[in-house]
């Protein structure tokens, strides 16, 4: 098993805020992130491993929004197998659909996210002033 969901803060600020993730999460301008507030609420799941991990936040009845936090050295192989595992994750929890915004360019955010069965809605969101793209999957 490569994910536990954790409650540890301290280690998915300094995932988070890691010069592989950070420019991909978050407003640039923002700083430092601190989720601790975020990471500390029942309602959203944190599974990270050593190589990071996944915030799925609570955004409806049995419908979370996926962050993907991944250091460069877990992508590939160990991130797929990650992903897969999160999903059954969510799926063994009562999670029905699983969602991501995807910004403008990041084809390779794309591609995993298409890889573990997303597919884009159609619909359109802006973040920090920025369009992204919409995908979900359904849980059987």
């Amino acid at each position: 098993m490569r994910l536990a969901r954790t409650h540890d803060a301290d280690y998915v600020n300094w995932v988070v805020n890691h010069p592989d993730v950070r420019p991909f999460v978050g407003a640039p301008e923002a700083g430092e992130l601190d989720l601790s507030p975020i990471v500390e609420r029942p309602e959203h799941w944190f599974l990270m491993g050593e190589h990071g991990g996944f915030g799925l936040l609570w955004t409806a009845p049995r419908t979370y929004e996926v962050h993907t936090f991944i250091l460069r050295s877990g992508r590939g192989e160990w991130g797929n197998a990650a992903r897969s595992e999160g999903i059954e994750f969510a799926r063994q929890r009562g999670a029905k659909v699983l969602w991501t915004k995807i910004p403008p360019r990041a084809h390779h955010v794309e591609r995993f996210a298409r890889q573990g069965g997303m597919q884009p809605t159609g619909e359109v969101i802006e973040t920090f002033g920025v369009p992204h793209r919409i995908f979900r999957m359904e849980l059987n």
